[in-house]
């Protein structure tokens, strides 16, 4: 029985990857949490929470991802204003 307002949509993690995807969520926040920082990389948790038609879905990685530092640029900004160099 679907009542007057019609069934309610049942998700599967295809129907949340087509979803984002085609950018059918009103809202979208994406989160990485710094878990640690390791001799030449670092420990990442990544996770998103979307609404699409009034639900709210959390993605989020079931393991933390190794990212080795060399993966990364970083840049002095000294004042925040404008870049002053690359930082090697």
């Amino acid at each position: 029985m679907s009542g007057f307002l019609g069934a309610k949509e049942v998700l599967t993690t295809d129907r949340v990857k087509e979803i984002l995807r085609k950018k059918e969520y009103s809202f979208l926040e994406e989160k990485v949490n710094l878990l640690e920082v390791r001799e030449d990389s670092l420990l990442l948790k990544i996770s998103f929470l979307i609404e699409h038609k009034k639900r709210m879905i959390s993605i989020e990685e079931k393991e933390p991802i190794v990212v080795p530092f060399k993966d990364f640029k970083v840049e002095d900004w000294g004042d925040g204003v404008r870049k002053i160099a690359d930082i090697q």
